[in-house]
């Protein structure tokens, strides 16, 4: 998945979700990978939404020059429909791109 838009349409969020399922076993630890311009505010945006998690492992790695961050969050997660609802909220933040 690489988009940055809200706009989505929920065949993509569908097909999206059918190849997580096909390629994941629940409970399973998950890797979200972000890449974003360095805006503290977006940053903090995403870890916000893992707040009330169980221990989400965080990195942000700024690129050479700094003008770029990716972010990568490994979490434990009990199913598909949770990842797409993260994506979904990600979508909403202008500039992200998800990987």
């Amino acid at each position: 998945m690489n988009t940055s838009s809200d706009h989505q349409p929920s065949q993509n969020w569908d097909d999206l979700k059918d190849k997580i399922a096909a390629s994941q076993n629940f409970p399973s630890v998950y890797m979200f990978k972000f890449i974003l311009s360095s805006d503290n505010k977006k940053i903090a945006q995403i870890e916000a939404l893992f707040d009330n998690t169980d221990n989400p492992e965080i990195s942000i790695h700024p690129s050479s020059r700094g003008r770029y961050v990716s972010i990568t969050i490994k979490q434990m997660v009990q199913n598909v429909e949770y990842i797409i609802h993260i994506y979904k909220q990600v979508a909403k933040i202008p500039g992200v791109i998800m990987i």
